[in-house]
């Protein structure tokens, strides 16, 4: 039938904490992939610290674009978490309805 949805809470509980998990892993190769990343000069000269300091800068720019994913990535899981809250919620008042009611809820509202 149009207009049902079947959601399954299992599964996007599921899916938030896979989405943590995932942000978790990112944070710890972040964390010992990072020191690797950053370089000190090969020597005193000018060549050396230009290069140096352009890697570096390269280096920061990529650490903070792995603590903006893994920040999103936790956004998104804390997001699927309060969507689901809501949505049961709204359907548990829907049934609520439709139990003292007999009627369907749209019929109701409308």
């Amino acid at each position: 039938m149009i207009g049902n949805v079947h959601v399954t809470p299992e599964i996007i509980l599921a899916a938030s904490v896979e989405l943590d998990l995932l942000a978790d892993r990112l944070a710890g190769v972040a964390a010992l992939a990072g020191p690797a990343t950053h370089v000190l000069p090969s020597g005193a000269e000018e060549v050396s610290l230009l290069a140096a300091n352009h890697f570096n800068h390269a280096a920061v720019t990529h650490d903070k674009a792995i603590a903006q994913g893994i920040l999103e990535l936790h956004h998104a899981a804390a997001i699927l978490r309060s969507q689901l809250a809501q949505y049961l919620a709204e359907d548990a008042t829907s049934a609520g309805i439709v139990t003292l009611t007999g009627a369907p809820f749209n019929s109701i509202v409308a």
